[in-house]
């Protein structure tokens, strides 16, 4: 009898105890782009299918000046309405948008529009670099020690 007390106790106890949960961390919320490394240009930003991103020299204010003949040859990257802007783990920097001329919207990064390039037709290609074009270069958070 006192065996059957015990194992009652027992398992009355175990029902008794407070469950420890664990939460499972949030999820980081979906990337606009990603970090390529390129035989021909190293490390770079892209897209999340792996094309280079470009920067356009004449385009250091922000203000977009690549549209028609230009724009077809370095299509903009385009950004939608919800669609998140957010940078890998460890890159600093700001992704932001800039209206474009048509009225749609461009993803920046520090203040400048990011393209691709039509010269591209593979991950890791940057032939659209050249005198005015440079690849979209991330920055590294500092490392502390």
């Amino acid at each position: 009898m006192l065996r059957t007390a015990t194992a009652i106790a027992v398992t009355l106890l175990g029902t008794l105890a407070p469950a420890t949960a664990y939460a499972e961390p949030p999820a980081p919320p979906p990337l606009t782009v990603e970090i390529q490394e390129s035989d021909m240009a190293g490390r770079v930003l892209a897209t999340l299918d792996g094309m280079t991103l470009y920067t356009y020299d004449a385009e250091a204010n922000g203000t977009v000046v690549c549209v028609d003949t230009c724009a077809d040859l370095h299509p903009p990257f385009a950004y939608h309405d919800g669609d998140p802007l957010a940078l890998p783990p460890g890159l600093i920097g700001t992704l932001g948008t800039v209206p474009r001329p048509d009225g749609s919207l461009q993803v920046t990064y520090d203040g400048f529009p990011m393209y691709t390039s039509a010269y591209d037709s593979q991950p890791g290609d940057a032939f659209g670099a050249d005198l005015h074009w440079q690849v979209a270069e991330p920055h590294d958070a500092p490392q502390s020690d």
